[in-house]
């Protein structure tokens, strides 16, 4: 049985909150790349190695979504389970490039010591709580994602098609013929 039974607020079906998902996914993917990409045009030599990470990342990340797509259309359960593992994944690597860029810079503010350190520490502490917000809303969306996206995958296992699961239709019977109506039928 499927973890939730309808998706984006309970105004639509789970498969159409997957292909919803996706799309959503693939934007904040494209977002991702275009922010990494205009850090490294605009290095001035040296290419941060968290920024070539994140472009590998979401053009992968983009790749599964496409195969999100396709696995819900074409009802192929084990697509649809790939893009789960893939974004749980995606989420941890998301949390070490964060813990590690926080830790180098928290390991900078420490070194500096001169009159400067006050407005720096004013300025970046911000910055990096901004950054910890913003994983925070991309976690609380990865979590409700992989929610509705795997409770699709157990449909699709399980045999439900949008919320009807198959042999299990009830139907009924009209009486027998040689029984009046409203007359009970008693059967061992």
């Amino acid at each position: 049985m499927a973890i939730l039974q309808r998706s984006c607020c309970g105004c639509c079906s789970v498969r159409t909150g997957c292909i919803v998902i996706a799309n959503i996914w693939m934007i904040m993917q494209f977002a991702g790349i275009g922010s990494a990409v205009r850090n490294i045009v605009g290095a001035d030599g040296a290419v941060a190695t968290t920024d070539i990470v994140s472009v590998s990342i979401y053009s992968v990340g983009v790749i599964i979504d496409i195969l999100l797509i396709y696995g819900v259309k074409k009802e192929m359960k084990e697509l649809v389970l790939s893009w789960v593992i893939f974004s749980i994944a995606c989420t941890l690597a998301s949390l070490g490039v964060t813990v590690y860029l926080t830790i180098v810079t928290l390991g900078i503010l420490g070194a500096v010591e001169d009159d400067w350190s006050d407005l720096v520490m004013a300025i970046v502490m911000p910055v990096l709580a901004g950054a910890w917000i913003i994983w925070g809303i991309v976690f609380l969306i990865t979590v409700y994602g992989c929610l509705v996206v795997y409770s699709h995958y157990q449909n699709l296992r399980d045999g439900v098609v949008e919320g009807v699961q198959q042999g299990m239709v009830m139907s009924v019977q009209p009486p027998p013929v040689d029984q009046a109506p409203g007359t009970a039928v008693q059967s061992w």
